[in-house]
């Protein structure tokens, strides 16, 4: 059972994963940082105390002083030196002038040394020569992925989804392929549905000019006969509060949800998935809360997937922003993002989610889900079998 020394930076997740890798068997993992660091720490400690990993925080100076760190972490060297412990030091984090000083005094005690790859997620031998490369497994979960970066999040326990499995990938793939012809009808749809939300209700009437929308009659013929609503007279009446929903637009999510699900079977560097995930953030003496429609974790990376049924025309930057805002500070540097989106996408909408790194799925992508998901899961890095050298 070995002790890990790692440094304390702003994406310190790698510095967890390695933890977890089981042919590791650490037994305490030591964290070096300077004092503002400290609730990083806690944050740290919160995920790793209850898998039965000892923590300790161990604190250098903040000044960029190279004597001054160098002699601090010479002490803590020397102490473990003392203890007869089996010291691994993981040069994954940290910035420069802290890691570069960590380095040189772990290296002159002969310790072993790696760092986590970040693109492929391989634990890779800085010192002693000879080691193999290895994948680091995947067991992080979102709960535990957003802990690290200062958030608890609440998960779906009552999933109303269940009564409609099978329409959801019926009709979920039917309209996600008819995106174009489709449109006008669902926004109407989730106008109505909207309407009965409001109103705590599940029947609502439709006007003389609702009444005479052609897509709006073809989707109203689906949910009728996929049993998740009735329509005479010009009443729609919805089966229950889970079809309501599905018609008020968070059918896409769940259709979005259902595709990862089918994923997953065949990737398994896909090692959590969540749909509508609540995310809390503690800013000052004020709680934001934030809402993720689909999140999962794949080759130990945060994958945030946004899914949205309305057009952009106004409001296109504000959701990329705000999609590029959560992907950073819920998920770090190896965080991605995506945007679903069943309206069409703007030219200039196209351009801003490039530059914000952002991938995009628009409605001439929805016929082959499936595909384009599979596709940016695998971009992640990692193994698409099981088995690890």
């Amino acid at each position: 059972m070995a002790i890990h020394v790692g440094i304390i930076d702003q994406d310190p997740v790698r510095l967890v994963t390695a933890l977890l890798h089981r042919k590791f068997k650490a037994e305490k993992m030591i964290f070096i940082g300077v004092e503002c660091q400290a609730p990083q720490y806690e944050q740290m400690s919160a995920v790793l105390t209850p898998k039965g990993i000892e923590t300790e925080f161990f604190q250098i100076p903040s000044d960029i002083n190279i004597p001054l760190i160098k002699a601090k972490i010479q002490e803590l060297a020397e102490n473990l030196k003392q203890d007869g412990s089996d010291v691994w030091f993981n040069a994954s984090c940290g910035l420069r002038h802290r890691l570069l000083s960590a380095y040189e005094i772990f290296r002159t005690y002969h310790w072993p040394i790696y760092v986590i790859e970040p693109f492929s997620d391989e634990l890779c031998w800085l010192y002693p020569d000879g080691r193999q490369q290895q994948q680091v497994e995947d067991h992080i979960n979102i709960s535990d992925y957003l802990t690290i970066f200062g958030a608890r999040c609440e998960l779906q326990e009552d999933d109303s989804r269940s009564v409609l499995d099978s329409t959801i990938e019926t009709l979920g793939h039917k309209w996600a392929s008819n995106a174009y012809e489709l449109g006008p009808g669902l926004a109407t749809l989730n106008y109505l549905a909207t309407t009965c939300r409001k109103e705590q209700k599940l029947d609502v009437e439709l006007s003389e000019k609702q009444q005479g929308y052609r897509e709006l009659g073809m989707l109203l013929d689906d949910l009728t006969q996929a049993g998740l609503s009735a329509y005479e007279n010009g009443i729609l009446t919805f089966s229950s509060e889970a079809a309501r929903r599905f018609a008020n637009g968070e059918w896409l999510e769940w259709y979005v949800h259902h595709i990862v699900e089918e994923i997953r079977r065949e990737l398994l560097t896909i090692q959590d998935l969540s749909l509508g995930v609540q995310v809390y953030r503690q800013i000052g003496d004020k709680e934001v809360r934030n809402e993720l429609d689909v999140a999962t974790v794949v080759n130990n990376k945060l994958h945030i997937i946004e899914c949205k049924t309305k057009g952009m025309s106004s409001d296109g930057d504000d959701t990329l922003y705000k999609l590029e805002s959560i992907r950073d500070l819920l998920g770090g540097l190896q965080a991605r993002a995506m945007l679903v989106s069943f309206r069409p996408l703007r030219h200039h909408d196209i351009t801003r989610a490039t530059d914000l790194g952002l991938a995009l799925i628009g409605p001439d992508e929805l016929s082959d889900l499936k595909t384009h998901l599979h596709q940016w899961f695998v971009r992640a890095g990692g193994y698409e079998k099981s088995g690890f050298a």
